[in-house]
C-alpha cells in the first residue's frame, strides 16, 4: 500500500479524489505526515473525553447564566429561552477555543486540517461543494420519484425571487455550518485523537459524538419559570434524548455514517477543505428541498425509508 502523501497542490482532480477513498489502505496510512509524526499530548481516549466535557461545561455555564440575562439580551433578540442556551453555550465555547487547544497542543491551522496553500484551498472547497450537492441532488430525486415527498412550495412565497433567495441563503448556511462543524470534528478533534489511535477508532468516535450533538438540544420550558434549576433540567432533557434515541434511530445512524464518510475524505485529502464543501453542498440541497416540499403522509404516517430529524435522513440515505 502506497503511503498517503499530502496534498499540497491545485492539482488535485475528481478521478484521483476518487482513486484515494480506497477502504483498505486507511488502517496503514497516517492522515497527515506532520500532523501524525508530532508527539500526542494526550492519549485518543482522553482527547475525546476533554472534547465532550468541553461543550457540556458551557451547557452547565449557560444553565447559570442566561436566566438572569434573558429579560434584558436574549429575550429582546427574539430568541426562545432553549435556544439562547445553546447559543451561549456555543458562543463561549468559540469565545475560549484558543486557550482550550493550546492546552492540547491543536492551536494551529495545520491542526485543524487547513494545510493547502490559497488557490488550491478554494478549488478543493468548489470540488467539495459540487460532490455534496450532486449527492444530495441525487437521495433528493429518488425520494421525490418514489412518492415520499410532493412538490409544495408554500403558496405566499411561491416565486423566482424567493427561489433564489433560498439557495442564496442555504449556500451561506451551509458554508458556515460546514466551517464550524468540520472544523471542530473533522478537524482539530480528529487531529487530536489521531495522533495516538487509528483511523477507524478516531472516525467512529467523533462520528458519534457528531450524531449525538445533533439531539442533544436543550428541552422547552413548557411554562415554568425561567431560573437555573429548570434551565438546567432542560439541558438534562436534551442529553438524556440520547438514552431514548429509538424513535429516530434511523437518523442517527445517518448521521454516523455521514461521520465516518466525512472523516474518510479528511483522511485521504489530508484537510478539511474538501469535507467543509461536502458539507456545505448537503445543507444547501436541504434547506432548498425542505422549501420546495412537503413530507407525503400515507395513513398520518410518513415513509420507513425516511427519519423524524428532518425527514430526509433514515434508512434511504443510510
Amino acid at each position: 500500500v502506497a503511503p498517503l502523501e499530502p496534498k499540497s497542490s491545485a492539482s488535485t482532480s475528481s478521478a484521483t479524489f476518487a482513486n484515494s477513498l480506497r477502504i483498505a489502505q486507511y488502517s496503514q496510512t497516517p492522515f497527515d505526515e506532520k500532523q501524525a509524526s508530532r508527539p500526542p499530548k494526550h492519549p485518543a481516549m482522553t482527547v475525546f473525553l476533554l472534547f465532550f466535557s468541553y461543550l457540556l461545561g458551557f451547557l452547565l455555564l449557560s444553565a447559570a447564566v442566561v436566566p438572569s440575562l434573558y429579560p434584558t439580551v436574549f429575550g429582546p433578540l427574539g430568541l426562545e429561552q432553549e435556544s439562547s442556551l445553546y447559543r451561549f453555550a456555543m458562543l463561549g465555547a468559540a469565545l475560549c477555543l484558543p486557550l482550550f487547544l493550546r492546552a492540547l497542543a491543536l492551536n494551529s491551522w495545520a491542526a485543524a486540517g487547513y494545510t493547502l496553500p490559497r488557490a488550491a484551498a478554494w478549488q478543493a472547497l468548489g470540488k467539495g461543494l459540487l460532490i455534496g450537492i450532486a449527492i444530495l441532488l441525487i437521495l433528493t430525486l429518488v425520494q421525490f420519484l418514489s412518492g415520499i415527498h410532493e412538490f409544495s412550495p408554500p403558496p405566499d412565497k411561491w416565486s423566482a425571487l424567493y427561489l433564489l433567495r433560498y439557495v442564496i441563503a442555504g449556500l451561506l448556511s451551509g458554508l458556515a455550518v460546514g466551517f464550524i462543524e468540520e472544523t471542530f470534528f473533522r478537524g482539530l478533534m480528529h487531529t487530536g485523537m489521531r495522533r495516538r489511535a487509528g483511523f477507524w477508532l478516531t472516525a467512529l468516535m467523533t462520528a458519534v459524538f457528531y450524531a449525538s450533538v445533533h439531539f442533544m438540544k436543550p428541552g422547552t420550558l413548557d411554562g415554568a419559570e425561567f431560573n437555573s434549576a429548570n434551565a438546567l433540567s432542560m439541558i438534562w432533557t436534551g442529553l438524556s434524548r440520547i438514552a431514548e434515541i429509538g424513535p429516530v434511530f434511523d437518523s442517527f445512524l445517518t448521521l454516523v455514517v455521514v461521520g465516518v464518510f466525512l472523516s474518510m475524505v479528511r483522511e485521504r485529502t489530508g484537510n478539511i477543505l474538501w469535507v467543509i464543501g461536502i458539507h456545505a453542498g448537503w445543507v444547501t440541497v436541504i434547506k432548498v428541498y425542505k422549501y420546495l416540499t412537503d413530507t407525503v403522509g400515507v395513513d398520518g404516517s410518513r415513509s420507513c425509508w425516511v427519519g423524524g430529524y428532518e425527514e430526509i435522513s433514515g434508512w434511504m440515505a443510510t
